[in-house]
Order: structure tokens, then sequence, then C-alpha cells
């Protein structure tokens, strides 16, 4: 249910869900406009939203945010709408 969430609700931005075939991530390749670390911290401190960066999963370029579909869905589906709204 959240991996469906993530992909309809960064439809039509400039984040791209990457495909996944199953597991408990969602992947999400987001502008180069900022480093993966500056991504983190901004969505933590300005908008209360926690993602890892790609470089944790060994991503070899940038920029890529990994979210945990695990995440209970209210919570998922509000972090989501805070991360629509700066992409």
């Amino acid at each position: 249910m959240n991996l469906e969430h993530l992909r309809s609700t960064l439809a039509g931005t400039s984040g791209n869900v990457l495909n996944v075939e199953g597991g408990w991530y969602g992947v999400i390749q987001v502008p180069r406009t900022r480093t993966e670390e500056e991504w983190v911290l901004h969505l933590l401190q300005e908008h209360q939203v926690h993602v890892q960066p790609g470089f944790y999963f060994d991503f070899e370029s940038e920029a890529y945010l990994v979210v945990s579909l695990l995440t209970p869905t209210d919570t998922f589906a509000e972090g989501l709408r805070r991360l629509r709204s700066i992409l």
C-alpha cells in the first residue's frame, strides 16, 4: 500500500520513484540541486521528514533518498505530502 502511495503522490513531480521488485524501502531520485546530505538535513530540520541518503545504500551517484515502506500509512502519507510540496 505504501509503495503505491509513494508512486501516486510523487507522480508529476521532479522526484522519480525507482522500480522495486520487493523489499522494505522505496528509492526516490531527486534533483541534484542539493547533495543528499543537504536534502536529508533540509527535510528533517525544516519539514520534520525523516529519509535516508542514497550513500547509506552504496548508490554511486547523487541524489537519491530512501524511505521505509514499513512506516505506518498515515505517517508515511503525511511525510510524502511534505516532500511533494518541495519537489
